[in-house]
């Protein structure tokens, strides 16, 4: 079974930076492409008057030019386009999954387009992409259509949002292929805030931020990256421990990256799929390409976190 990578189009400006992306990427991991298009069919008094149809053909047109506009530029490439007439939430999530075909594989990676606030501000991530991103399995990657004469400043590089207590290994795994296969740096941050817990208490007062704890989360950094450090041993590495809120360092930091990798981990919550409050937080200030790294929790911390709350609870 052959993996690929999946972007979704829908003939947007969005879409089409998100269709070039994916494009590159492919290239450079020499995988096959997958295109895919969806729109959801709708049974109303409408459709007998041909809107359906309209709607088939109109998608059948965005399609081609989808599929030419890549084979055009990257002509060495692979390329698969498929219309879907349903959900495209639904429709994203089993393409990823490979269960639109018997003997599918999982897709290597998803690419989506996002609309941009500007050149700072980052993403406005839509409900199809919110609801997606927490509903698949692969990373994902949101592109934003770059603004006129926006350029980034600086070295251009891979910045990592690392957690060295939870999801580091998937989330670096996945930042240092991407630094390695386009010949990065990589910056690997962990951003670090002393708990509400310790304001109330006056605690923090007598912590020492700038000494004792820096020096503890600087040792935490460099204990999950060095393992991949020694992976990828041409891999340039900057680390930095950071007492501040993610959002607001990775978005700092990103001014002049190629990418940006987050983490997000995996829910089973009976209440529906959500990204996370820091992944969330940290689309809406990036302004380049984020790769969102999904993880799973050992259960038994699962557990742990579960038995505190009810606790505290009574």
């Amino acid at each position: 079974m052959t993996r690929s990578v999946v972007v979704g189009v829908d003939g947007s400006p969005e879409s089409l930076a998100a269709l070039d992306w994916a494009a590159e990427e492919a290239a450079r991991r020499e995988l096959p492409l997958k295109v895919v298009l969806a729109w959801p069919t709708v049974v109303t008094p409408l459709a007998v008057l041909g809107t359906v149809d309209l709607a088939r053909r109109q998608a059948d047109v965005t399609l081609r030019d989808a599929e030419l506009r890549v084979r055009e530029r990257w002509p060495e490439l692979t390329v698969q386009a498929v219309q879907v007439p349903t959900d495209p939430v639904r429709a994203l999530v089993d393409e990823v999954s490979g269960a639109q075909e018997p003997d599918g594989a999982p897709a290597e990676l998803l690419v989506l387009g996002s609309r941009g606030f500007g050149a700072v501000a980052g993403f406005l991530v839509g409900s199809v992409s919110q609801r997606v991103l927490a509903r698949t399995d692969c990373p994902v990657v949101l592109v934003r259509r770059g603004e006129d004469g926006e350029e980034a400043a600086g070295p251009r590089e891979v910045v990592v949002g690392v957690d060295p207590f939870e999801g580091a290994e998937a989330v670096l795994a996945h930042a240092f292929e991407v630094a390695e296969r386009r010949g990065l740096p990589l910056r690997a941050v962990y951003c670090w805030t002393l708990p509400a817990t310790y304001q109330y208490a006056g605690i923090a007062a007598s912590v020492d931020v700038t000494g004792e704890m820096l020096v503890y989360a600087k040792g935490e950094l460099t204990r999950v990256v060095q393992p991949w450090r020694e992976k990828h041993p041409g891999v340039a590495v900057t680390e930095e421990a950071v007492n501040a809120r993610p959002a607001k360092v990775l978005a700092d930091r990103a001014a002049g990256a190629e990418l940006v990798v987050i983490g997000r981990r995996v829910r089973r919550s009976p209440l529906g799929a959500h990204i996370g409050a820091v992944a969330h937080a940290v689309l809406h200030h990036v302004p380049c390409p984020v790769a969102v790294v999904p993880y799973e929790r050992p259960e038994k911390q699962d557990q742990q976190d579960q038995q505190e709350q009810e606790a505290g609870d009574a």
